[in-house]
């Protein structure tokens, strides 16, 4: 009965409220009916928690969003911990393994009380803004709108610094190179064993590059105070087999500096070179080699000579269909790259070339300001000689050494013969040296003509540094240790075996 009588309640309580709403929709206006409505709406979303996302994608553009990049290092800390899925990965010759979170994965980070959530998202994209042109990555941050402030003046500050954090803790050099398009792709950590004490190269000269690479890397106000970009060039040229990719490989790791291994054929056009260049990082040497044979940058003058041209040819010197695959980088296209506007965007970044023929290049290519230092690895002399015995056969005197310089002054034979003459007897010392002097009675003698104008070249060479000296010490100049960038006639350091004997001397008739 109590039960009948609370369903008979309810009824009349529901048939009243239907009878008041009618009325109150006849009686009360539409407007007024509808601000009623966007207040009690207003008053029960201010009761809910409001939220900010942001969304940080891994390209801003064509180009790496650095922020992406930090906010990747930190997370790969914090995941492990925290999310269920992940995806593990090794780079190629890498000490570290690094955890990632796989799409559509969350994870919580907790900063000074407050909660963060971070989300990985991928979704499709039309353009080639993504990696593969199909697909692009993002990271999406949810959190409280009052913390809107924190977020941007203490949180994401803390980010970079992690990462950055992180970055050092697990850095090691990289080797990337551009297999196709305009953009980079890092093939492996870079782990050449090649360094200073290694290679086969004369002490003075030695001695010289690595003087040049700690004034150079040291010397950012100095570059910002004379209004240059920080960047330096070298052109290292000689036969083949004189080192020079080992030079390289040296430098790499006596600086700790990336390598862009840059591959001109692979690229299309000026604007894929100048997007490439953008896509460098700072602390990273771009590496050209054998740039002779990389594009048509054959020396104006001399086809002009055989052409019968005015010498003002246009600087576009490929002209090559890019529908046809073949790359259409022009000259002037190569010389903007070295130190154009462009060329300052990230600072700290050694460019090297290697030929083999520094004769056919276009001298433009080859002045101070692009190419600073010209580094001649010529062929194997009694000092690279007895670095290369040390190394393999372990040891630095011999009773046939006296023998082989007598033969090193007549014959030629490059460093890297000399190694694979002494390759197989690491355990047998004397038979590494005799098969080293059978190998250079092989060889031809030298022209003599050829002696007598490289003679001639030298002494040439000393006359007029011993000029420069004397001009120097009665003027009281003292060069900064860039004489490529002080010197008048705009002309690149040239540096051989005896031009920096020459140079010794004469400092220490100076001092």
């Amino acid at each position: 009965m109590d039960v009948l009588m609370d369903w008979k309640s309810m009824g009349s309580l529901y048939a009243s409220l239907m009878f008041m709403r009618t009325a109150l929709r006849d009686i009360i206006p539409p407007e007024l009916h509808k601000a009623a409505r966007s207040v009690f709406f207003y008053f029960f979303s201010n009761l809910q928690t409001k939220t900010v996302t942001v969304h940080i994608k891994e390209f801003v553009g064509r180009y790496d969003n650095d922020i992406f990049k930090s906010v990747q290092r930190y997370l790969s800390s914090k995941c492990f911990t925290s999310s269920q899925y992940l995806t593990l990965s090794k780079m190629k010759n890498s000490k570290n393994h690094t955890y990632t979170m796989i799409p559509n994965q969350s994870i919580v980070d907790i900063f000074e009380g407050i909660k963060f959530t971070w989300s990985f998202r991928t979704e499709d994209s039309g353009d080639s803004s993504g990696s593969n042109g199909k697909s692009t990555n993002y990271f999406e941050l949810c959190f409280e709108e009052k913390y809107k402030e924190f977020v941007n003046s203490s949180y994401l500050i803390r980010i970079a610094e992690e990462a950055k954090l992180i970055k050092s803790k697990n850095k090691g050099k990289k080797l990337y190179t551009n297999q196709s398009g305009d953009r980079w792709t890092m093939i492996s950590q870079f782990s050449h064993p090649s360094t200073f004490d290694t290679i086969a190269l004369d002490p003075v000269l030695k001695q010289d590059i690595q003087d040049d690479l700690k004034k150079f890397v040291s010397r950012k106000e100095f570059y910002t105070r004379v209004g240059k970009a920080w960047k330096r060039g070298y052109l290292l040229y000689g036969p083949p087999g004189t080192g020079k990719t080992s030079l390289i490989a040296a430098i790499a790791n006596y600086l700790e500096f990336d390598i862009y291994d840059l591959e001109l054929t692979s690229v299309r056009n000026n604007q894929d070179l100048r997007e490439l260049l953008i896509s460098t990082s700072s602390k990273s040497i771009i590496v050209v080699e054998d740039i002779d044979c990389s594009l048509d940058l054959e020396n104006r003058e001399s086809k002009n000579k055989k052409g019968g041209g005015d010498g003002e040819s246009d600087t576009d010197i490929n002209t090559s269909n890019p529908k046809t695959g073949v790359s259409s980088v022009s000259l002037s296209g190569l010389l903007n790259f070295v130190d154009g506007l462009w060329s300052p965007c990230a600072g700290e970044r050694l460019i090297i070339f290697t030929t083999n023929h520094k004769e056919k290049l276009d001298p433009a290519l080859l002045r101070a300001g692009r190419m600073d230092k010209h580094i001649l690895l010529s062929y194997c002399n009694i000092e690279s000689l007895k670095v290369l015995t040390r190394n393999y056969l372990r040891i630095q005197e011999h009773e046939l050494m006296d023998e082989v310089e007598e033969l090193l002054s007549s014959i030629q034979i490059t460093t890297a013969d000399v190694a694979e003459c002494l390759m197989s007897f690491d355990e047998n010392p004397d038979m590494g040296m005799r098969n080293l002097v059978a190998e250079m009675r092989k060889r031809p003698l030298q022209n003599s003509q050829g002696n007598e104008e490289t003679k001639m070249r030298k002494s040439n060479k000393e006359k007029q540094n011993t000029k420069k000296m004397m001009m120097m010490m009665e003027d009281g100049h003292e060069s900064d240790g860039y004489e490529s960038a002080g010197s008048n006639n705009d002309e690149p350091d040239e540096l051989d075996c005896g031009d920096e004997m020459m140079m010794v001397t004469m400092n220490m008739m100076m001092i």
